[in-house]
């Protein structure tokens, strides 16, 4: 008898649960790879939202005593400058000296040797600085915290702000337009000594203001500054001092932040009291200072980095509530309709000089543009304080002139 084998059937593989647990793979992958994705970028977007938030922060500047004292007399001094790279900037620039113990004013370098400058002198308070090595430590603002140094009538005055009262310096003088000056971050209001000290002879009265979160003035909770977006109603504060106290209308100088803040209110502002702005180094655009001064936080340019970017500002608006785009006084520049004179500094690296180029352009039927050769922040009055004055006069003039 036959032995037969019988034959079991072919069992043919399950392609299909084979795909399918390729599939699930797959997508468990992409899932995972999506959520890395999602979680850097978060975390990465987190840390430039508190980079940009630190700059939204009033800060008191940390004087650091950085420059040599080789030799000093009652009108010369010879300095040995700490900063190589601002000797070709600052050469011909008038600026501050400080030192433990006094204040000079100090003129343009009538000698350099490498970093070795010596320089007209005028002592404005305390004593001579002694001689020694980082004793001293130059400063824009060109005169001490003390409006007496001046030599010209001013008074201190309280008003009233939605968050409570604030002091301002009143430089009275004759005519019916005020100059409200509204400084920029951390610098307070000695930051306009420059401007009082030029124009006192114009008859203007001037009046030097502070906002909220300014240190001894009212503060928010976080104690952030808002781009103007919040402040302006403390600006729109002196101004009613102003028009309570004999002004017919104002001028608004602002510098840097104070620039943003100025803008915020003429574009908030429904009463025809605006003759005119002046700004200097206006922080007009923070998304646009965000990208240009982006590689000090992220060094990552391209596509990517713009996105990295873009993630960090959204983080900011949420974490904050300021509003990019209600910041971007240059892209709301058709919304303005008073006359504008406009300073820059071309080796501005605070608040680059593309912003107030893109200002200027947004409006060349109301911006009179002053670019500045050599000049750092906020020092247009340093490199020339002659043409600074006679270039604030004649703004004036046409403005005031109805």
């Amino acid at each position: 008898m036959a032995h037969t084998t019988e034959k079991r059937p072919r069992i043919e593989p399950n392609r299909t649960a084979k795909g399918s647990r390729g599939r699930r793979i797959l997508i468990i992958t992409l899932a995972v790879l999506v959520g890395l994705v999602v979680v850097a970028y978060g975390g990465i977007g987190w840390y430039v939202s508190g980079e940009i938030i630190d700059g939204m922060k009033v800060t008191t500047p940390v004087v650091e005593y950085d420059t040599d004292v080789l030799a000093v007399t009652d009108t010369q001094i010879t300095v040995g400058v700490s900063d190589e790279e601002a000797v070709p900037s600052d050469k011909d620039a008038v600026m501050g000296l400080r030192w433990d113990g006094g204040y000079a004013q100090v003129g343009p370098a009538s000698s350099i040797e490498g970093t070795v400058e010596t320089r007209p002198f005028e002592l404005l308070a305390g004593t001579l600085p002694p001689i020694g090595d980082e004793v001293a430590d130059f400063d824009s603002f060109a005169y001490p915290d003390d409006p007496s140094v001046l030599g010209i009538d001013y008074q201190t005055v309280t008003y009233e702000t939605p968050l409570g009262p604030v002091e301002g310096w009143l430089f009275p003088g004759v005519e019916d337009t005020w100059i409200i000056a509204v400084h920029g971050r951390g610098a307070d209001r000695a930051e306009f000594l420059r401007l009082a000290g030029s124009s006192s002879d114009l008859g203007y009265p001037i009046l030097v203001t502070r906002y909220r979160n300014d240190p001894q003035s009212p503060a928010t909770d976080d104690s952030l500054i808002l781009m103007g977006q919040d402040e302006y109603p403390d600006v729109a504060a002196a101004v009613d001092y102003a028009l309570d106290n004999g002004a017919s209308s104002v001028v608004v100088y602002g510098a840097s932040l104070g620039g943003a803040i100025t803008l915020s209110y003429a574009l908030e502002e429904t009463r025809d009291v605006i003759d005119g702005l002046i700004l200097e180094a206006p922080a007009a655009d923070m998304r646009e200072i965000v990208q240009l001064r982006s590689g000090e936080a992220l060094p990552i340019k391209g596509p990517i980095g713009d996105s990295l970017l873009a993630v960090g500002r959204l983080v900011t608006s949420l974490r904050t509530g300021l509003n990019f785009d209600t910041v971007d006084y240059v892209d709301r520049a058709d919304e303005l309709n008073v006359p504008i004179l406009l300073f820059q500094g071309r080796d501005d690296t605070t608040v680059p000089i593309e912003i107030g180029e893109a200002l200027a352009e947004a409006r060349p039927d109301l911006v009179d543009f002053q670019p500045v050769d050599d000049a750092f922040h906020v020092r247009a009055w340093n490199e020339d304080p002659s043409a600074y004055a006679q270039t604030i006069a004649q703004f004036l003039s046409r403005v005031t002139a109805n």
